[in-house]
């Protein structure tokens, strides 16, 4: 339809009533127009008159406003002014408004708008005054809103979408599924923090401020995280990444966030990660046996040479002397008897070298009165001061007694070789299941278990044990060895 030509003029009243909203409504943002109780236009404002399609209020005044801006449908058919709610309003005198629907500008096209029309008082009877908005982009952002949202409920990854007050706009299958809630509705319309991020994994308050996630859409800026948390519906909490990015939506800019649960991820990793301790310990378990055993093979050699160079040498040789002295007793009684005698002193010197031996394997002191006396016997054999500050009250487990002692005695030892020490220190204590043993001395310092096989030996000695070991020489400044051994129940 074309533009209708005005059918009367208005009426004096009408023109100084006009006049009067002239000044006010001129200034209003919001498109408006006035229709007098014939249904003429009488005013419409600059935004109106913009909004339109026309130059001047004077190609609008006067007209028929239904057929002049409301004449047809979306479709182009006919729209009757009877069934118009705005010519209604004259007889009525009701408020209404209408979210959607469409007007025609001076060219003939049509846009979308959502309006409010409202009785006025005017002299010559009832008016209304109508005040519109084009929605155009406003469709046009919902429905590529619409369009995205569509898109996102089919991505397996779980998102959300957060209005600029930071409230739930939009939540996919997979995040409800994730977050562990049932409808949209349960997130939508509420603060997004308040529901997921409102504390942390050990239940302390996460204040609203000091989230990077809330700090990130009101500062419209693109955040990544490869290691944070949410909060499900139950309070369990799910460990996650995430990506967040600004998001245009029709009432300002938001923030989408498409995060991943890698709390099966994370166990898999740690799984995999004492799978790959257990098995470095294993093969550290298998080369330090192989060490004891080489270690023992050489003491059985060096114990074989000591028997056949010392003690052995000195029984056979009061063997034969013994032998000697029966050839002479019939004929030299003297003589047979000062090689008894000197039999007798072979086979002392040979039980005195196999109690020497026999100490260095394992002393009697500590079968008989345990690892306390053991080592405080040892510490007062050697060339240094030795301080034993604390042992055990009660007896250990045998091999566990004899490990920590030889474990003291070669520390200990290789104090005295190596340390360029004064004095040394011994404490072991067992406690909470677990015994503790520190051997640490005042020398020189800089001992580290790749310079020599003395501090490998010891950590052999305690892993064998299930224990480890704990070294600290700073150069200069004395060192300290420390074995933690659990004690089995």
């Amino acid at each position: 339809m074309n533009e209708r030509e005005p059918t009367t003029k208005p009426a004096v009243g009408e023109v100084e009533t006009v006049a009067s909203m002239e000044a006010i409504l001129e200034c209003v943002a919001q498109p408006v127009w006035v229709v007098d109780h014939d249904g003429l236009v009488v005013f419409v404002n600059p935004a109106g008159i913009a909004a339109l399609g026309y130059d001047d209020l004077s190609e609008l005044r006067g007209r028929m406003g239904h057929e002049t801006i409301h004449y047809k449908h979306r479709d182009g058919s006919p729209y009757p002014a009877e069934d118009c709610p705005m010519t209604r309003i004259r007889g009525t005198g009701e408020t209404i408004h209408m979210e959607e629907d469409w007007f025609v500008r001076r060219d003939g096209t049509m846009f979308p708008v959502s309006y409010t029309g409202t009785p006025l008082a005017l002299p010559d009877g009832p008016g209304v005054v109508v005040a519109f908005k084009d929605i155009e982009e406003q469709r046009t952002a919902e429905q590529a809103l619409r369009e995205r949202e569509a898109i996102l409920a089919k991505v397996g990854q779980p998102v959300w979408v957060t209005d600029q007050a930071g409230f739930f706009h939009y939540a996919n299958p997979a995040a409800l599924a994730a977050l562990g809630y049932d409808e949209v509705s349960d997130l939508v319309g509420h603060p997004a923090h308040d529901r997921v991020h409102y504390k942390y994994p050990d239940g302390t308050p996460f204040p609203e401020d000091d989230c990077p996630l809330v700090q990130a859409r009101r500062a419209g800026r693109v955040l990544q995280d490869t290691d944070d948390w949410l909060v499900r519906k139950d309070g369990s909490i799910v460990r996650v990444t995430y990506s967040s990015a600004p998001f245009e939506l029709p009432d300002g800019l938001g923030s989408v966030t498409a995060f991943t649960d890698v709390e099966e991820q994370r166990r898999a990793e740690e799984a995999a990660r004492e799978r790959d301790i257990a098995e470095a310990r294993m093969a550290e378990l298998r080369v330090a046996r192989r060490r004891i055993i080489e270690a023992a093979d050489a003491a059985r050699a060096q114990l074989e040479r000591d028997l056949h160079d010392g003690a052995q040498q000195q029984f056979v040789s009061a063997l034969l002397q013994l032998r000697l002295a029966e050839r002479k007793a019939p004929s030299d009684p003297d003589r047979a008897r000062e090689l008894r005698e000197q039999a007798i002193e072979l086979a002392n010197g040979g039980l005195t070298e196999l109690r020497r031996l026999a100490a260095g394997i394992h002393p009697a002191i500590l079968t008989d009165r345990g690892l306390g006396p053991a080592v405080q016997s040892l510490a007062s054999r050697l060339p240094l001061s030795v301080s034993v500050e604390k042992t055990p009250e009660v007896r250990l487990p045998a091999p566990v007694e004899a490990s920590v002692y030889f474990f003291v005695s070669e520390a200990l030892t290789n104090v005295v070789k190596h340390a360029q020490a004064r004095e040394a220190t011994v404490l072991i204590d067992a406690e909470n299941g677990e015994l503790m043993v520190e051997v640490s001395d005042d020398g020189v310092g800089g001992a580290r278990a790749a310079d020599g096989s003395g501090l490998r030996g010891l950590g052999d000695r305690v892993g064998a044990l299930d224990g480890t070991l704990e070294v600290e020489s700073p150069p200069g400044g004395g060192t300290l060895l420390r074995a933690r051994i659990p004690l089995k129940s």
